[in-house]
């Protein structure tokens, strides 16, 4: 096996990070999980490997960049997504009954 250079990780990286979005937008949160697997195994992977001087390099900075607003990007649209999904959670339980108190006879009665 081949040992991927610091540039090519962060690469897989950053292709991680934006296929991420991409299944978070189709709200396809399996696949969602699966790739944010893979891309923490990948951060191991760069922490492992030795850096180089990548990082600070004209390239690397520009890359670098790049993923902090991709995580930007997937942050916000996770917040989204979180927080539509938990909305509609939250209808789902009112309308089946989940959160409503114990009705008493007399509250029926005048």
């Amino acid at each position: 096996m081949t040992e991927k250079t610091p540039e090519s990780l962060w690469q897989d990286y950053l292709f991680l990070t934006k296929e991420m979005l991409k299944f978070l937008d189709k709200q396809d949160m399996e696949l969602f999980h699966d790739l944010m697997n893979q891309r923490e195994r990948m951060q191991t992977l760069i922490e492992e490997t030795p850096d180089q001087g990548f990082r600070s390099s004209p390239e690397g900075r520009k890359l670098l960049t790049e993923i902090q607003g991709e995580d930007q990007i997937l942050m916000s649209h996770f917040q989204a997504t979180h927080s539509k999904a938990k909305h509609h959670h939250q209808v789902a339980e009112a309308y089946s009954g989940g959160n409503q108190r114990p009705v008493n006879h007399r509250n029926w009665v005048r």
